[in-house]
């Protein structure tokens, strides 16, 4: 089920880029939401490496919130911004 909600969220698909539908995204129920965010750091870096239950919840607020330019790294390998209705998963440091 969380692959398939994934891709009814894809936008865009890189080695190092993943970029979501935040307006649908955000219709989510909560559980979702930290499981598409799990899957979506696991599909870029491998696994989901030192991202914790606090980080998930953290990057849930800040797409509720939906304030451009906003970003958060829970972690030096990966950087997760929001803006324009769009939500960026980057890779900073390869693992």
């Amino acid at each position: 089920m969380t692959e398939e909600t994934y891709k009814e969220l894809l936008i865009k698909e890189e080695k190092e880029e993943i970029i979501l539908n935040l307006k649908e995204f955000n219709k989510k129920h909560k559980v979702i939401k930290a499981r598409i965010i799990i899957f979506t750091i696991k599909k870029l870096l491998g696994s989901k490496s030192n991202i914790e239950k606090v980080h998930i919840e953290d990057i849930i607020k800040l797409c509720e919130n939906n304030i451009g330019n906003k970003y958060l790294t829970p972690n030096k390998n990966i950087k997760i911004a929001v803006n324009k209705g769009k939500m960026y998963f980057f890779v900073t440091k390869k693992t």
